[in-house]
């Protein structure tokens, strides 16, 4: 296992050690490359400066969808347009392309207000949300980018908005769906990219594990998103780091029963459009 692509890290959040020793921990152990994500304009910009300190770091860039409902959507837009012609040797992705509903239900602000009234608001930001998916999608057909999307609690809204806008080239971060929902991304764009973290390792993802061994090897990619889901053996025991990728990879061996790294490296490289 010589090359392994960490598709989706955080090296920045990292409580115990600095971004740069969880980085060249990673480049002392593998020969490779990683691809580094931040959240909104500020650290989207320290993200293209860090990975200008390695050869073979890379980055993503956009907001964060629960950042999104007081900016200006055209305003944004033209500061991350300004970042990918300055920077396109770097940027490989726009990021992380959320519908997040999850926290919408969780909002404190509106708890007490009655059902017709937090529905209303609710909505209204989920409109806001999709709007902002919309205009990335938008950007990265323009600049020939793919997408990262991460899904709470929105598969159905996500997929709609993919064929809406015929957009397929896309990677499914941390994916935590069935086999079923996978086959129907995989139906709608046949070169799709489907990313498993370290909760493929967990005992506690049947459906995680059936859709990792049972889709085609083309669609796969591996990603720690540290440093949150460390995998299996070190869950609960240490904060997770990109080094920790090849558990996950290991796992999706196992389901498979076969050695899909190299696979699994080039299908990271030809989504990023990456040279070897």
């Amino acid at each position: 296992m010589n090359k392994i692509f960490d598709t989706h890290c955080h090296p920045y959040l990292n409580n115990t050690k600095s971004q740069n020793e969880v980085i060249q921990s990673f480049f002392q152990k593998w020969w490779t490359y990683m691809t580094i994500v931040w959240t909104n304009i500020e650290t989207s910009k320290k993200s293209i400066l860090l990975s200008e300190g390695y050869e073979w770091v890379y980055c993503s860039i956009w907001i964060h969808p629960c950042d999104v409902y007081d900016l200006d959507l055209n305003n944004t837009l033209q500061q991350l347009e300004e970042l990918i012609l300055k920077w396109n040797n770097k940027i490989v992705a726009i990021w992380e392309c959320w519908l997040d509903y999850y926290w919408l239900y969780k909002d404190d602000s509106i708890s007490e207000l009655d059902i017709e009234s937090k529905n209303k608001i609710i909505e209204s930001k989920k409109k806001i949300q999709k709007d902002f998916f919309k205009a990335q999608i938008i950007l990265a057909k323009k600049y020939k980018l793919p997408i990262i999307i991460h899904n709470r609690n929105s598969k159905d809204d996500i997929l709609e908005i993919l064929k809406e806008l015929n957009f397929k080239n896309f990677i499914f971060h941390c994916y935590s769906e069935n086999l079923e929902y996978a086959n129907k991304l995989i139906n709608f764009s046949p070169n799709c990219k489907i990313s498993f973290s370290g909760i493929i390792t967990f005992k506690s993802a049947p459906d995680i594990q059936e859709t990792a061994k049972n889709i085609d090897i083309k669609h796969i990619l591996a990603e720690t998103d540290s440093p949150y889901l460390t995998p299996t053996p070190y869950r609960w025991k240490e904060e997770n780091e990109p080094i920790y990728i090849e558990f996950i990879i290991k796992k999706i061996n196992e389901l498979r029963w076969e050695d899909c790294s190299n696979e699994i490296f080039k299908n990271s490289i030809n989504i990023f459009w990456l040279k070897k």
